[in-house]
């Protein structure tokens, strides 16, 4: 009998208060939206880090016929972009000699900074840049693609710079690339999706809870002569304050399953939209549905719980039951 009448206060506060209720619905709704999206960039970034870490190697590319007179180019640019030149390493017209070759992979197997250290000979090259670029493939010839060595090294973040600085010095050298700084790149694109989420959903969740908390007071003020009955016939004051902490409860759950759509369809949108070639490749980890419910559903409960603490606050501090 009790359950059934604190259940008819519920709904008959949510009836007399649907346009504040609706307004708490659609603010929770997207400040948990915000807060699953942070969520689930977290667990694409964890993802991505864990793909990729220890599959990035460096790539040591020799010289080919035109690397001379590129470097020269390069060294042009910087010249007049102000920039310190670099040592030309290759020959003019001249591909790396075998000798200059050896000394490398001498080189690269003495390095402490290196783990391991793979030869790829130009007709390899040709190879994988045919399977890679099938487009190109018939304009591409031997020689078009370096010879190079593809090489791990022990702690890629902290040894890259000095590995690269030491090699590009290197009579037979080409240059030294890595794809550190595409990753690096993408990262932080998430990463500051991640924060631009978080704040506002901060900002959001701030403005839900001073809605939820009006919204009582205003509740509360106008059902005080029905409260004020409930007092003198016995009820306790945490009777009186239960329908109302409930209607906010049931608002934001509405509220958080609204969000669990929302980033549903972000990232249906996102992943599956805008980069759906780089996921099906599988060079962008994808998102599964159950990440994207472990997202929301963190942040259904995060919505409940405040939920309940900031009606259960404004109604001790607040409101007078």
């Amino acid at each position: 009998m009790r359950a059934n009448f604190v259940l008819s206060g519920v709904a008959a506060g949510i009836r007399r208060n649907a346009a504040m209720t609706i307004a708490l619905i659609l603010s929770t709704s997207i400040a948990l939206g915000f807060v699953g999206a942070a969520i689930l960039a977290n667990t694409e970034i964890t993802k991505f880090k864990t793909t990729y870490e220890d599959k990035i190697n460096i790539s040591v590319y020799l010289c080919t016929t035109s690397a001379y007179d590129q470097q020269q180019a390069d060294n042009e640019l910087a010249t007049r972009e102000n920039h310190p030149p670099r040592t030309v390493t290759c020959a003019p017209n001249t591909p790396t000699t075998r000798i200059q070759t050896q000394s490398v992979q001498q080189l690269l197997a003495a390095d402490p900074m290196v783990t391991s250290a793979k030869y790829v000979s130009e007709a390899k090259a040709l190879e994988l840049g045919k399977k890679q670029q099938p487009t190109l493939a018939a304009y591409l010839k031997l020689g078009d693609l370096p010879a190079s060595f593809t090489v791990k090294l022990k702690d890629l973040s902290k040894d890259y710079n000095r590995f690269a600085a030491k090699y590009d010095n290197v009579n037979g050298v080409d240059k030294v690339n890595n794809q550190i700084s595409t990753i690096k790149t993408l990262l932080s694109m998430i990463d500051s999706a991640r924060w631009f989420s978080i704040v506002i959903a901060l900002v959001v969740l701030v403005a839900s809870v001073l809605l939820i908390a009006n919204t009582i007071q205003v509740a509360a003020a106008q059902r005080r002569n029905e409260t004020s009955i409930m007092r003198l016939v016995g009820a306790s004051r945490w009777m009186t304050e239960l329908p109302f902490m409930l209607e906010t409860i049931i608002a934001s759950a509405i509220g958080g399953l609204v969000a669990i759509g929302f980033i549903s369809l972000g990232k249906h949108f996102v992943l599956d939209g805008v980069f759906a070639g780089p996921t099906k490749n599988g060079v962008i980890p994808n998102l599964s549905v159950n990440d994207v419910l472990v997202a929301g559903g963190s942040g259904l409960i995060v919505g409940i719980v405040l939920s309940g603490l900031t009606a259960f606050a404004t109604l001790r501090l607040y409101v007078r039951l």
